[in-house]
């Protein structure tokens, strides 16, 4: 069974979250809920939950110390962190001290939640050699998500257009997952699930597969350089970019123009 505890200083925030685990999945425990920081901090000491499902902002201490506090006890605890959109650079610096998952408020959906604690205890389970119960939150998760299919397949494929819309605008950039992953507020692991859920394509693979597409366009109606070219398409090392474009093209990007270019015809 997954012990969870609840922190947020909102009381709707607080009610609906007991009510969401309660009635989702019966393997799921709430040992705990606080209202503030330090409660949370007291709360999980004594408890010692599995999940900590903590605002990142709360009186008497803010949900990064009270997580820093609470891993220096219990190293093994998970977080998933709630965030408004104000809160965004917040919420990153919370993923890099160790949070799991963040959730902005104006999205939060059962749906995600019993998700992401669907893997976790997936993970935990892997980790530690426990007794598996995934099937039963992935089956919640499952009923969940069938109740909500068309609201959250809308959500994630609103997600994933301002994603896309991004790439394309800045692909002759260093981008990264991360970067990315930011401008629609994700975590950058939420992310690329979604992002091959959605597209059928792993993030780096669209990201290669697109840049090359339009440097191919430019070696064949433009006298640009290769070394122009790769740069233009987000690449800063030249002979990587060739190597990259033999591979995923079958053709290296000198043989590519000497072959299309509409003056080799």
């Amino acid at each position: 069974m997954l012990r969870i505890v609840i922190a947020d200083d909102e009381l709707p925030i607080r009610e609906w979250l007991n009510y969401c685990l309660k009635d989702k999945n019966t393997r799921l425990e709430i040992v705990g809920i606080a209202s503030d920081g330090l409660q949370a901090h007291e709360l999980a000491v004594k408890e010692k939950p599995d999940v900590v499902i903590m605002d990142i902002r709360m009186p008497k201490m803010d949900g990064i110390t009270a997580m820093k506090n609470i891993k220096k006890v219990l190293p093994q605890t998970e977080f998933v962190i709630l965030t408004n959109y104000a809160d965004f650079s917040y919420a990153k610096q919370a993923i890099t001290c160790g949070a799991k998952e963040y959730i902005l408020k104006s999205e939060l959906r059962s749906s995600e939640l019993i998700e992401i604690l669907a893997k976790i205890e997936e993970d935990r389970s892997k980790q530690y050699d426990r007794p598996r119960i995934a099937d039963q939150l992935e089956r919640a998760a499952q009923k969940t998500l069938t109740e909500y299919s068309g609201e959250h397949n809308d959500n994630n494929n609103q997600f994933i257009e301002k994603a896309l819309i991004y790439i394309h605008e800045h692909f002759n950039k260093a981008i990264s997952l991360a970067d990315v992953a930011g401008q629609v507020y994700r975590s950058p692991e939420y992310f690329s699930r979604l992002f091959k859920e959605v597209t059928g394509e792993n993030f780096s693979i669209y990201l290669i597969n697109y840049r090359l597409t339009h440097a191919r366009t430019l070696l064949i109606n433009t006298d640009f350089k290769i070394t122009d070219i790769a740069y233009r398409v987000g690449y800063q090392n030249p002979s990587y970019f060739s190597r990259l474009y033999k591979k995923y093209m079958g053709i290296t990007p000198e043989d590519e123009r000497r072959k299309n270019s509409p003056k080799a015809k």
